[in-house]
C-alpha cells in the first residue's frame, strides 16, 4: 500500500473513531418496561419492584417520563381501564442508602433538565420502582409500567443531585388525610423542612399532590420566607375522564403540575432552610393525600452566603390542556357490585345496622368487613381487628371529617372516636368496591 492509500485509510479511521465517540457522547432516547403486572377487578394493586431495566454504564439522564402500556401491544392504556395513580424511582446499591431520583402520578409528570445538566447514574447502581395502579374494570388485567428516557454520556454535562420534600414525613405510603370541617377558603398545611446538603443551584423541580390541593410551595425561612417555587396544580373540566371513568376509586387528583426549569439556577448555601408547604383546601375532608416535591441542584461552591439573588431565567411549565385552576369540590360515593358482578354505586353496603353505644369492635378479614354497618353514639370509638393475610385499611370516601388508617393486616387493628355526628361512609383504598363500611354517628341529646 502506497503512502497515499495508508493516509486515506488513518484518515478513515479517524473519522470513523471520531463518529463513535460522538454517536455515544449524543442523547438517545429509550425505553423500558417492567414484568407483567396483574391488577384483579375493581381492585388496587402497589409494590416495590427492584433491579428493574436501566441504561447499562456510566451515564446522565436528562429527561425521563412514565405510562402504563398494554402487555401485548405495547400501545398506552387508557386510565378507563388501568390507571398508574404514583411511581418513584429510586437508585440503590452505590452507596449508603436509596436515593429516589423521579416521580410520577395520575398528572403525568415529566423530569426534563435545563440544557447542559443531568441526572448522573453510576455503572453500578441498581433501579427499584415503587408503584400503584388502579383497575376500573370488573375484570382482572395485565398491563406493563414503561420508562422513556434521555440517555446521555457527554462528560460535559453538569451533574445534579435530586432532593425530596414529603409532607406526611414519610407515613406509611407518603400519604396523610386532611380531616375538613374549616370554613369555606380556609387551608389545611402541612410542612416539612430541610438543609441544603451543599452550596448549589436548583435548576429544576417538579411536584406531586391529590384532589383537594392548591399548591406546594418551596421557601427559604431565612431569608424573610420568600417562595422559590410553586407547583401549581391543573384540574380537568367536567368532561375530562379523571372526573368521568367509573367506577371512581378515588378522589381525582390534577391532570397536571407546573414544573421548573433554569439554566442559571436558584442559589442555595450550604446548611441552608428550606421548607416544603402542602396546602389543601381544609373545608372538605380529603383523604390519604400527598404532598411530594422533588428539586435538583447542581453543585456551585461560588454561593457563599444564604438569600442569593433569584435569577431571571425561573420558567414555569403547565399544561396547555384546557383546565381548572382551583380544585372542584367532588364527593367520592361508595361503589358496590350488582348481581351480574358490575360496579355500582349505593347509598350503604347491604346487611343489618349494628346499634352501639360508646364502643364497637368489627374484625377485618380478605376483603370484607364483619360488620358493615354500625351505628354508634357521638363521641363513641370504632375499633377494627385485622385478621387478614392480606393488607387492608379503612378509609372515608365522603363523611362530615376525613381519615383513614395504615394499610394492616393479621394482629394490628385501628381504633377511631367518632366526635362528629353525622355518615361516614367508609372503604379498604386497596379493594374500594369490595370493601365498604357505613357507620352513622348519633348526635348527643341535647339537655
Amino acid at each position: 500500500m502506497g503512502r497515499r492509500g495508508l493516509l486515506t485509510v488513518l484518515l478513515a479511521g479517524a473519522a470513523l473513531l471520531i463518529t463513535s465517540v460522538s454517536a455515544v457522547a449524543s442523547p438517545v432516547e429509550m425505553s423500558f418496561t417492567s414484568a407483567p403486572i396483574t391488577v384483579g377487578g375493581y381492585s388496587v394493586e402497589r409494590a416495590v419492584t427492584g433491579n428493574v431495566d436501566r441504561p447499562a454504564g456510566a451515564g446522565f439522564i436528562t429527561q425521563m417520563a412514565a405510562d402504563v402500556v398494554d402487555v401485548n401491544t405495547g400501545k398506552q392504556v387508557p386510565i378507563s381501564r388501568i390507571m398508574l395513580h404514583h411511581i418513584v424511582f429510586a437508585a440503590y446499591g452505590v452507596g449508603p442508602g436509596n436515593t429516589a431520583f423521579y416521580g410520577d402520578g395520575e398528572e403525568r409528570a415529566i423530569m426534563k433538565l435545563p440544557a447542559g445538566y443531568g441526572y448522573p447514574v453510576a455503572a453500578a447502581e441498581k433501579w427499584a420502582i415503587v408503584w400503584m395502579l388502579m383497575n376500573h374494570r370488573q375484570q382482572t388485567d395485565a398491563v406493563k409500567i414503561r420508562w422513556r428516557l434521555t440517555w446521555d454520556t457527554d462528560p460535559n454535562l453538569k451533574p445534579v443531585t435530586p432532593m425530596s420534600f414529603d409532607a406526611s414525613h414519610s407515613a406509611q405510603g407518603l400519604v396523610y388525610s386532611v380531616a375538613g370541617g374549616g370554613k369555606v377558603g380556609s387551608t389545611d398545611v402541612r410542612t416539612q423542612s430541610r438543609v441544603a446538603p451543599f452550596s448549589g443551584r436548583i435548576v429544576a423541580g417538579l411536584g406531586h399532590v391529590h384532589g383537594g390541593a392548591a399548591e406546594l410551595a418551596l421557601s427559604e425561612p431565612g431569608c424573610g420566607n420568600r417562595t422559590i417555587y410553586r407547583s401549581s396544580p391543573t384540574w380537568g373540566t367536567a368532561s375530562n375522564p379523571f372526573y368521568n371513568v367509573k367506577p371512581i376509586l378515588h378522589e381525582p387528583g390534577p391532570i397536571n403540575m407546573s414544573r421548573i426549569e433554569s439554566e442559571t439556577g436558584i442559589p442555595v448555601h450550604a446548611g441552608e432552610e428550606l421548607k416544603l408547604s402542602s396546602v389543601y383546601d381544609a373545608h372538605l375532608p380529603h383523604t390519604r393525600v400527598m404532598g411530594l416535591m422533588v428539586v435538583y441542584i447542581a453543585k456551585d461552591d461560588s454561593v457563599t452566603s444564604n438569600c442569593g439573588k433569584m435569577p431571571s431565567d425561573v420558567t414555569q411549565f403547565r399544561t396547555t390542556v384546557k383546565g381548572r385552576s382551583k380544585a372542584p369540590v367532588f364527593r367520592v360515593p361508595l361503589t358496590g357490585i350488582d348481581a351480574k358482578g358490575h360496579a355500582i354505586e349505593i347509598n350503604r353496603p347491604p346487611g343489618s345496622t349494628l346499634i352501639a353505644g360508646m364502643s364497637a369492635e368489627l374484625k377485618v378479614g380478605d376483603a370484607f368487613y364483619s360488620q358493615r354497618n354500625i351505628s354508634i353514639a357521638q363521641g363513641g370509638s370504632v375499633t377494627w381487628a385485622f385478621g387478614s393475610v392480606l393488607q387492608h385499611d379503612v378509609t372515608v370516601a365522603d363523611a362530615p371529617r376525613g381519615f383513614n388508617s395504615d394499610w394492616m393486616k393479621a394482629g394490628q387493628s385501628f381504633t377511631k372516636r367518632f366526635d362528629v355526628p353525622g355518615t361516614y361512609k367508609l372503604f379498604c383504598s386497596l379493594h374500594p368496591v369490595q370493601m365498604t363500611q357505613v357507620i352513622t354517628v348519633r348526635p348527643k341529646r341535647a339537655g
